[in-house]
Parts: structure tokens; C-alpha cells; sequence
């Protein structure tokens, strides 16, 4: 079986497409019977073979997030696909590169997988919401329309979270599949605290840290985080720390050096560095509404930290009463009562309850299982076909 990845990432940060795609490589690399080419745009066009999967960069025009550019020649890019001619393609993009497998499998019956990362109506909706209501519902309501066109034409839609079935729904999308994505265990895992990690910033083993790793844009409202660390106990009793790059890292960075009890590390490029920032914390808070699974939240939970996070939220899905606290979204006042209340837990029981069972239920091995045992059913009806 050949699989063919269409994606959109930044070579140069962390995102959770890119930790997807990375992963499924990793899979690939240790199964024979799958083939698997990635198609991504870049500053410059290559084909690279990683283990066992070919990658093939194709030139993209800068957006507006740092590193991430946009695949415009749809019809170059339906030329790869047919020259590669895979039994699925799965389209981890959500703005052009699903219109290139479209015009690819015009004449082939290819299943086409959209698998539904970001909530991207609501996101869009967020960033605009400062020039009123009525704007901010326009906005939203024109961006369901486009991803209604996307996702209505691909063969199924693969939700990450059980709350997103009532979004695609609303765009009229209804052939959908509830998968989640996943994390590596052995990378993120507690045995990676460190106290020379809090000797370095200059935090004691008696502090709290509360840790946050991710993009730093609008739609991660990293304004309720700063809030509810505001109402938190003073004195360096908690300390807030943060990694990630994206359009706010200049504020973060701007508000970390006027607060004494917040650090910014800026990006994580290594992935044992941050599975040790990950271990050395002691809760990780994820304060935004919009996540569709949460990546990070996985990775900080393998790495035995209990979650503060949104109801109703991607991240809801990975809060048990042993593993964390759902608060309501955009309420400070909650979630500075969650930290505290997460933070007076017993923490070697904690970890390993966190460890235990991000593992059991999202690693990487499970979940790429559960995604080539999708693909044999939907490739089911054409070998059907043919030995018929």
C-alpha cells in the first residue's frame, strides 16, 4: 500500500502537523509493506528520502505564520501525485494542497482522507473578534463555507476530537471518522526530570512550575493564561514557563521579562530538550478553547504532568480525574482555581497515573494502527471490484 501525505508545516518550528508527519514517518520506517511520500511546500524545491518515505518539497509562498508557506501550483503538485500514484492520499492541509488531490484523482477513484487539525472558522473568528460581532460571524461563516468545499469532496473526514462533529456538521460534512493523533512514549516520559533544568532558570525544587509549550498566536489565548498566573499566590511560589514561536512571541517575550516569576525559552527545536522542560515542570496549563486534540497536552501528560485545560476543548479529551482539571474558557478565575487545586496534588502518584495513560492510549504505534486499518477499508470496495 502506497500512502501519499499531503501537509502543511514549517521545517523550522514545531506544530502539531509537522509532529504527525514526523511521526508517521518513524511508523513507516519499521513496516515493509507501506510506501509513503510526503508532499510539503518550502523556500526551495527537493525529494529527500527519510528512512523509507520519500519527501518531496515543492515552492510555496510565504504566510503569515513564521516558516510556514502555501502551496499555490495545485497542478505541479497533482502531477507528483499521479506520477507517485498512491492507493490513498491524506490531506493534512487545510487552505490549497486538498484542491491538488482533487484534480489529481479525477479520473482514479482514490480515496481521499481530510483529516480535520485545526478548527479554523473558530480561530479566524478569534483573531477578528476586535471589530465586533457582526464582522467576526461573517468571518467564521465564510470560512465553514470554504472548508465545507474541501471536506464535502473528501472520501472521509477524520475528526480528532469528538467535539468537532458538530462544527464539520454545520459545513455540511458528514462522512467522518473520531481518531485521534498521538505521542511517543519513550521520548516523553517523567524519568526526563531534571533539576539542573530548574537550577538554570533559577527555580528551586520547592517551586511550582507551570508550564506551557506551543504556538504563541491569538487563538491560544495566552492573555487567560497571564491572568490566572496574575491571581496565583506572589513571591515565586509558581512560576510560569513558556516555549513556542509564532506571531506573539515578541509579546511573551516582552511580558516574561517584565514579570520575575515568568521564563521564556523561545523554541524548542530538540525534541529531548523539550521532553526534559516537559518532565522538569510540574503542570502544564493549556488555556485555549480551540484545540482540536492538543499535541503538546499529549506530550506534557506522557511526560507525567496533570493538565489544566478548556471544557469542551481538544484537551478535554485527555483529562481524566486522575490526569488533570477541565475549566471553562476564557475564565481566569477558574483556571488560577484549577492550577491550584491541580498543584496540591501528590506528585509521584500524579505522574505515573499521567504517564500510564497517555501511553496506553495514544501512542504513536496505536494510533498508526488504527489509521492503515482505515485505509484497507476504504481501498476494501475497489479490491472487491477487481477480484470480482
Amino acid at each position: 500500500m502506497k500512502v501519499c501525505d499531503l501537509a502543511l508545516f514549517s521545517e523550522s518550528t514545531s506544530s502539531g502537523v509537522r509532529t504527525y508527519i514526523e511521526s508517521k514517518i518513524d511508523y513507516v520506517r519499521h513496516r515493509p509493506y507501506l510506501d509513503h511520500v510526503v508532499i510539503v511546500p518550502g523556500a526551495k524545491a527537493s525529494i529527500r528520502m527519510h528512512g523509507r518515505s520519500k519527501v518531496i518539497v515543492v515552492r510555496g509562498v510565504r504566510s503569515p505564520y513564521p516558516g510556514v508557506r502555501l502551496g499555490l501550483n495545485l497542478f505541479e503538485v497533482a502531477a507528483l501525485i499521479k506520477g507517485e500514484r498512491p492507493d490513498v492520499i491524506e490531506v493534512n492541509c487545510q487552505y490549497t494542497l486538498a484542491w491538488a488531490a482533487f484534480l489529481a484523482t479525477r479520473r482514479r477513484r482514490t480515496p481521499v482522507i481530510g483529516v480535520y487539525h485545526t478548527d479554523v472558522p473558530a480561530c479566524l473568528r478569534h483573531w477578528v473578534r476586535r471589530t465586533g460581532s457582526l464582522v467576526a460571524s461573517a468571518v467564521e461563516r465564510l470560512a465553514e463555507f470554504y472548508e465545507g468545499l474541501i471536506y464535502r469532496r473528501c472520501t472521509v473526514t477524520v475528526l480528532l476530537n469528538a467535539a468537532m462533529a458538530n462544527r464539520v456538521a454545520r459545513m455540511g460534512v458528514h462522512r467522518t471518522r473520531l481518531l485521534p493523533c498521538g505521542v511517543d512514549p519513550d521520548t516523553f516520559h517523567p524519568n526526563r526530570r531534571s533539576a539542573a533544568f530548574r537550577d538554570d532558570l533559577g527555580i528551586g525544587p520547592n517551586q511550582t512550575i507551570l508550564f506551557y509549550a506551543g504556538r504563541l498566536s491569538p487563538e491560544k489565548e495566552l492573555d487567560v493564561l497571564f491572568a490566572a498566573f496574575e491571581r496565583l499566590p506572589g513571591g515565586g511560589q509558581y512560576v510560569l514557563v513558556l516555549a513556542g514561536d509564532g506571531p506573539q512571541a515578541a509579546s511573551v517575550a516582552r511580558y516574561a521579562d517584565t514579570h520575575p516569576w515568568v521564563r521564556y525559552l523561545g523554541h524548542l527545536s530538540s525534541r529531548d530538550e523539550l521532553a526534559t522542560a516537559y518532565a522538569s515542570a510540574d503542570l502544564f496549563v493549556a488555556p485555549g478553547r480551540y484545540e482540536t486534540f492538543g499535541m503538546s497536552t499529549a506530550e506534557a501528560l506522557c511526560s507525567g504532568l496533570p493538565i489544566v485545560g478548556i471544557e469542551d476543548s481538544g484537551t478535554a479529551a485527555l483529562i481524566t480525574p486522575q490526569t488533570g482539571i477541565a475549566t471553562r474558557a476564557g475564565d481566569a478565575a477558574s483556571m488560577a482555581d484549577a492550577i491550584s487545586a491541580v498543584a496540591s496534588w501528590r506528585p509521584d502518584t500524579t505522574r505515573d497515573a499521567c504517564h500510564r495513560f497517555a501511553s496506553a492510549q495514544f501512542a504513536w504505534d496505536r494510533v498508526f494502527d488504527r489509521y492503515v486499518a482505515m485505509y484497507h477499508e476504504l481501498l476494501a470496495p475497489a479490491a472487491a471490484e477487481r477480484s470480482a
